[in-house]
C-alpha cells in the first residue's frame, strides 16, 4: 500500500507529508481497491483484524457522532469503541473531528457504516498517514526505494525470537505486500490504456466543433469558446499552476437544449468544472463529473441535441494532416514539480503517415461516391442511419 501511494498515486504537490490525493480516475480505482480490501479484512482474515496497530491512523473525518450505533459509546462529541487493546485504550475514538483508529477490525467497520462517506474517508485517512504501514507495523516496515530487504528481515526475525507477535506482524505485512503488487499492477494497466490529450489535439478538436456550430436547427453547438485568449509556448492556455495538474485549457460550451457547460481539457481527459467565478479570470476547477476521452465524447453524454445534429452531418472533412511537430510534449511554463511529469504522448511518425495516405485515398475517390462522414465522426459511435 505505501509502494503504490508513493509511486502510482497522484499527487497534488511532491514531497512526502505535503499535498492531497487527486480525484482522478486513477486514484479512484485505488481509493476503491484499499476500500475493498480493508471492508473485507475482517471477515477474511479475523486474526489480523484483532491486531493492534503500533501507532493510531489519524485523521480529520467527515462523520458523525450518530452514524456509529451497536459497539460503541458516544458522550456528547466523544465516541468510543467497546473494544480495547492491552493498554485499555479504545481501538476507535472520535474527538470533535478528529479520528484515531487502531486495527483493522474498526477500519473495516467503519468503511461499512461512512456508507457513501467511505472514499472521501479513505482520501482523508491515506493523506495524513501517507505511509500507513509504519503506523501499523512499525518503521522498521516503511517503504523503501531500492532493494527492500524489509521481507528478509522479518523472516530473519521469526527464526530467531519464535515470537507470536512477530509472527503476525509477517503475516499482515505479507497480506500488506500482495495488495501493493495488485495497485501498482492494475495502476500499470490503467496508466496504459488511457489515451492521454495534448494541446494540439484539443485545439483541433475545438476548430473542428467551431466551424459546425451556430444558431439554427443544424449545428451541433450554439457556441464554444475558450475562457482565455492567451496561449503559452507550449500551445497551453490553462495558468502554469494549473498546468502542473495536467491541465490545459477551460471551454464555455453552450448547447442548444442544455444551460452553458464549463469544462477542463487536461492530459487525463474532459470533465465538468465549477464554472466561472466572480472576477473575470477566475475558475472553480473542482472537477464535477467523469472524466471523458475527448470533448465529443463528453457532449454526447450531456446533450441529445448534439448527438441528433452531429448525426445530420454529410461532410468530409479534407484537412491537411496536422504537423508532427504540432505534437510535441507539453512542458509546463514556470512551474517545476520534482518527480513529477508533465509529458503528454506524441503522435507518431507513422500515425502522420497513415493520416496522409488516408486523405489522398479519399480525395481519389469523392468523384465515385456520395461524400460520407469523416473517420473522425465515425469514431464517436454514431451513423448517418437517416440516408
Amino acid at each position: 500500500m505505501g509502494a503504490a501511494l508513493a509511486r502510482a498515486a497522484q499527487w497534488t504537490a511532491a514531497g512526502s507529508g505535503t499535498g492531497t490525493l487527486e480525484i482522478t480516475p486513477l486514484n479512484e480505482s485505488i481509493l476503491n481497491q484499499i476500500i475493498k480490501f480493508t471492508e473485507d479484512f475482517s471477515t477474511r482474515h479475523p486474526e489480523e483484524a484483532a491486531f493492534v496497530f503500533r501507532e493510531p491512523l489519524e485523521w480529520k473525518t467527515q462523520l458523525s457522532c450518530s452514524v456509529f450505533g451497536e459497539g460503541y459509546e458516544i458522550k456528547g462529541a466523544t465516541v468510543q469503541s467497546e473494544a480495547k487493546g492491552k493498554d485499555d485504550q479504545p481501538l476507535l475514538l472520535l474527538t470533535e473531528s478528529t479520528l484515531r483508529v487502531r486495527s483493522f477490525d474498526q477500519l473495516s467497520h467503519l468503511l461499512q457504516i461512512a456508507v457513501e462517506k467511505s472514499l472521501k474517508e479513505a482520501q482523508a485517512c491515506l493523506e495524513a498517514n501517507r505511509d500507513p504501514v509504519v503506523k501499523i507495523l512499525g518503521p522498521e516496515y516503511g517503504t523503501v526505494e531500492g532493494e527492500d530487504m524489509s521481507m528478509l528481515r522479518l523472516l530473519d526475525k521469526v527464526k530467531k525470537d519464535d515470537d507470536p507477535e512477530t509472527e503476525m506482524k509477517m503475516k499482515i505485512f505479507i497480506l500488506l505486500r500482495q495488495l501493493d503488487l495488485q495497485l501498482l499492477s492494475s495502476s500499470l494497466k490503467h496508466i496504459s490504456q488511457n489515451v492521454r490529450l495534448n494541446p494540439a489535439a484539443v485545439n483541433n478538436e475545438v476548430n473542428l466543433l467551431k466551424n459546425f456550430s451556430g444558431k439554427g436547427e443544424d449545428p451541433v453547438l450554439e457556441s464554444l469558446e475558450y475562457t482565455s485568449d492567451y496561449v503559452f509556448s507550449n500551445g497551453c492556455r490553462a495558468p502554469p499552476w494549473r498546468q502542473v495538474h495536467g491541465e490545459i485549457c477551460y471551454l464555455v460550451i453552450k448547447p442548444h437544449d442544455t444551460d452553458p457547460l464549463y469544462i477542463t481539457c487536461s492530459t487525463a481527459g474532459v470533465f465538468l468544472n465549477g464554472g466561472q467565478l466572480e472576477g473575470e479570470d477566475n475558475i472553480d476547477y473542482e472537477r464535477k463529473s467523469d472524466v471523458y476521452k475527448d470533448i465529443v465524447t463528453f457532449l454526447r453524454e450531456r446533450s441529445p441535441r448534439f448527438v441528433e445534429n452531429m448525426a445530420k452531418q454529410e461532410y468530409n472533412f479534407f484537412k491537411k494532416p496536422t504537423n508532427e511537430k504540432d505534437y510535441q510534449h507539453m512542458k509546463v511554463v514556470d512551474a517545476e514539480v520534482s518527480g513529477q511529469s508533465q509529458n503528454l504522448h506524441d503522435f507518431t511518425e507513422k500515425d502522420v503517415h497513415e493520416k496522409v495516405k488516408s486523405s489522398a485515398a479519399r480525395r481519389r475517390s469523392n468523384d465515385k461516391k456520395k461524400l460520407e462522414p469523416s473517420k473522425k465522426w465515425k469514431n464517436t459511435g454514431l451513423s448517418a442511419s437517416h440516408r
